[in-house]
């Protein structure tokens, strides 16, 4: 069985490709690096990297290994925290991913109040969907997600709860020239942004205008980052479909409005994501509390939760 010191010097190594870089962030020795590196072999009976003049690489085996080890690892470190907590000690660490709408119209109020409660642990925010940052909850470096429903049926190994329903709006910037078209079909023709909300980029289309029967507008500007888009938005005549937390966030005002069209839009489900195996710490639990509160506050209790 590999000791705790050999993983933790093996992601240390994995993560730096060197072992000159890792020693150094580790405060060993590069022998002692070297030997740890051999022990963890000789137990698992692999090769974990290959050495080159430039550092050292992951082999194949040592790709997989590393997911394991990492996730040893923070759920170790989260174990600690835990208990650390249950003790009365308000510290640890927490990293959430959030997708756009939740940041708009949820992640302020709960901030405010996590703050209070638990002033001295450390919080992380990721932006992203649910396919980017899955590994990352998979292996435990984060705690969990909130933002649309993932696309495809997932494993059994998470879990999923209903936050809230949600709607689209077309958004574009304030003035902009196709302010009163009133329908999709009169804005076929204008230059529309995606935000990669599906896997296949296409459907984010193809839902909402294959569904009115109406062909889908030519896309060639995908942006998955919130500001890329903003940036985007606010200086051109782009359009995009975004959550109805984009057109009501008082951060937008005077920049952005919504072009009112007689169609409803389809949105996915805003979700909380976290594994199924394993409980949040006290101090994640308690965002994740105030954060669904919040959703409760802005829509009320999710019908068919």
């Amino acid at each position: 069985m590999p000791k705790l010191h050999h993983l933790r010097n093996f992601v240390a190594i994995a993560r730096a490709r060197s072992l000159r870089s890792a020693a150094r962030s580790l405060g060993l020795t590069q022998p002692a690096l070297t030997r740890s590196v051999r022990e963890l072999e000789a137990e698992l009976g692999v090769a974990l990297f290959q050495r080159h003049a430039r550092g050292v690489s992951l082999t194949v085996a040592g790709e997989r290994f590393l997911l394991r080890a990492q996730a040893a690892l923070e759920e170790l470190r989260r174990g600690s925290e835990e208990a650390a907590q249950a003790r009365g000690e308000m510290q640890g660490h927490v990293a959430v991913a959030l997708s756009s709408a939740p940041v708009l119209s949820l992640l302020a109020r709960a901030y405010a109040q996590f703050r209070r409660d638990w002033p001295d642990v450390h919080l992380r925010f990721v932006e992203g969907l649910f396919p980017a940052v899955e590994p990352a909850l998979r292996d435990g470096r984060l705690d969990f997600y909130l933002g649309p429903r993932p696309e495809r049926q997932l494993s059994a190994s998470y879990q999923v709860a209903l936050v809230h329903r949600n709607e689209r709006v077309v958004l574009a910037r304030r003035g902009h020239p196709l302010r009163t078209a009133g329908s999709l079909q009169a804005l076929l023709e204008a230059d529309w942004i995606v935000t990669g909300l599906r896997e296949r980029r296409e459907e984010e289309f193809e839902e909402q205008f294959s569904a009115l029967g109406l062909r889908s507008p030519r896309v060639v500007t995908v942006a998955e980052s919130l500001m890329a888009l903003l940036a985007l938005l606010a200086s051109s005549d782009a359009l995009a479909f975004l959550p109805r937390q984009w057109a009501d966030t008082p951060l937008f005002n005077g920049v952005l409005e919504p072009i009112a069209v007689r169609e409803s839009l389809m949105a996915p489900d805003i979700v909380q994501v976290t594994r199924a195996a394993l409980p949040l710490t006290p101090a994640a639990e308690r965002l994740s509390m105030l954060l669904l509160r919040a959703a409760v506050h802005d829509f009320g209790e999710p019908a068919g939760a």
